[in-house]
């Protein structure tokens, strides 16, 4: 009797579910169908347990829980302008002397979806600028995924110590979009020891040049000539004994050995010295005064017969130094570049030098 009832409350349980499942038509859920298959599963256990043993507990079964499906992350858009660092160049604390020079790299990539034109530009921020421009333009278009590298030529500072600066990137639009990079270094100076010496006028590198196109190779004649043709003298020093790194200090011009015809103070005025890269000399070097910028000027053969400090001299010089192995040299009368009086107001140097010192390592 008891079994009767069990199978008459399973027969009922199918029937719900089969109701359920005709109820529903073809879009039968798993956990339905589990349901169908747990009835099932017990009416055939309880038919064989008649056949074996009218007594016992029914099975326990457990319908594990449907799974939940996660829903998928939403991923953040990219933004406009992103920059990755990559590397550097010239490591944080690196050593460098007092004045020397360096470039520093920052390589970077871009990681946005904007490319960076020519109008992005690297900016100083803060710090030090050591000799760096307040900004510079991107040389070349970056594309997303490209990487550039960013260079900047900067100088160590004259003292002693530890030296930082912050650069930024900057858009089109003016807007900050890569923050603190950055160089830090630290400056030593180095010992300079103080050195003198006579540089003197090399004549197959100079002489004169007349008016009219004529030239005279070693000849240092200055003035007018008969004929009223104006004259002027050209010299060049050798100044490759000197250390491109040196610090000019002083420099003495003795043209003291000299020789004048006529009255050229009197007649065409202050004789004045010009920086001229004529080298080679030819007829085109030849300069109408007036002429403005001399180096130093003798407005009497007292003067001239004077030896002098020159500092406009000195910083020509030391101009000189980074460019090549000459110090050249004009010399002319800048008023009057003739007297008229068709004869010869000439100053005629036999040999002329220079005394520089310098400090250097």
């Amino acid at each position: 009797m008891e079994k009767m009832r069990k199978l008459a409350l399973v027969a009922m349980g199918m029937l719900v579910v089969l109701a359920c499942t005709f109820s529903m038509g073809s879009g039968i859920s798993e956990e339905e169908k589990l349901q169908t298959v747990v009835a099932e599963t017990v009416a055939a256990r309880l038919e064989d347990e008649d056949e074996e043993d009218d007594s016992g507990p029914l099975p326990t079964i457990t319908i594990a829980p449907t799974a939940t499906k996660k829903a998928d992350p939403t991923q953040t858009p990219r933004p406009c302008n992103k920059a990755e660092f990559i590397s550097e160049t010239v490591p944080d604390d690196t050593e460098f002397t007092t004045g020397e020079t360096f470039t520093k790299t920052w390589r970077l990539k871009n990681i946005g979806t904007c490319t960076w034109n020519t109008n992005y530009k690297l900016v100083f921020y803060s710090g030090d600028r050591m000799g760096g421009p307040e900004e510079q333009n991107l040389t070349q278009t970056v594309a997303p995924g490209e990487q550039v590298d960013i260079n900047v030529d900067l100088e160590a500072p004259a003292s002693e110590g530890t030296y930082e600066a912050i650069w930024k990137m900057k858009d089109e639009d003016g807007a900050y979009y890569v923050n603190y990079i950055t160089v830090k270094i630290k400056v030593k100076s180095i010992p300079l020891n103080e050195y003198s010496v006579t540089l003197n006028a090399v004549p197959a590198e100079g002489g004169s040049i007349w008016e009219n196109g004529d030239d005279y190779p070693g000849d240092y004649a200055i003035g007018d000539a008969v004929g009223d043709l104006g004259v002027q003298a050209f010299a060049s020093f050798d100044i490759s004994g000197i250390p491109d790194s040196a610090q000019i200090k002083e420099v003495k011009v003795d043209f003291t050995n000299f020789l004048i015809l006529g009255d050229p103070f009197g007649d065409l005025g202050c004789l004045r010295v010009y920086g001229d890269s004529y080298r080679p000399l030819n007829s085109g070097d030849y300069k109408t005064p007036p002429v403005s910028g001399p180096l130093a000027s003798w407005c009497t053969s007292g003067e001239l017969s004077s030896i002098t400090v020159e500092d406009d001299l000195a910083n020509y010089l030391q101009d000189r130094l980074s460019v090549n192995n000459w110090m050249p040299l004009r010399f002319q009368f800048n008023e009057n570049e003739t007297d008229g009086n068709n004869d010869n107001d000439v100053v005629g140097f036999f040999d002329m030098s220079v005394d520089v010192r310098y400090k250097a390592p």
